[in-house]
């Protein structure tokens, strides 16, 4: 199929108002400033409660700059300690809830020696403990940047 000089010009278009488009990111980086990862999609942070010994995971969105926590799941004690009134339970024992007003510009985690930190964006994961030494902060940003550069600078 032979292209005319319109269709090219009209892909060509296409191409850059999809890479200058703005995309929300997790930009993870170490305490010096140096990247360790960075990637787009649907978040999730699980991790084990230090206080009930239990495994939660959080559900995040990312929007403009800003992390907001949209659903938390692990037992209702946990759920409690989030400050989350209004939970289902399942048949398992799990309770689901979604906590009012946590946001975040930035979030900071020290890896803990457990081996129960995980940061899943996307297909991509960051198993904490098992790429870092205990006690290393890891300095968790959400950014909306345009595409073609969201993770290069």
């Amino acid at each position: 199929m032979k292209q005319t000089g319109a269709q090219v010009i009209l892909i060509c278009a296409l191409v850059f108002l999809f890479l200058i488009m703005p995309v929300d990111v997790i930009d993870v980086r170490d305490e010096s400033g140096s990247r360790i990862f960075c990637a787009s999609g649907d978040t999730r942070y699980l991790s084990r409660n230090s206080i009930y010994g239990v495994t939660v995971s959080e559900a995040w969105a990312i929007h403009s700059g800003v992390i907001t926590i949209v659903r938390v799941s692990s037992t209702p004690s946990v759920l409690d300690y989030y400050g989350i009134e209004s939970y289902r339970v399942d048949a398992d024992g799990t309770a689901s809830g979604a906590p009012k007003d946590l946001h975040y510009n930035e979030v900071r985690m020290k890896v803990t020696a457990r081996g129960e930190q995980l940061l899943v964006i996307g297909n991509w994961k960051l198993e904490m403990s098992k790429n870092f030494e205990e006690g290393t902060v890891l300095i968790i940003k959400p950014r909306r940047m345009i595409r073609i550069i969201a993770c290069v600078l």
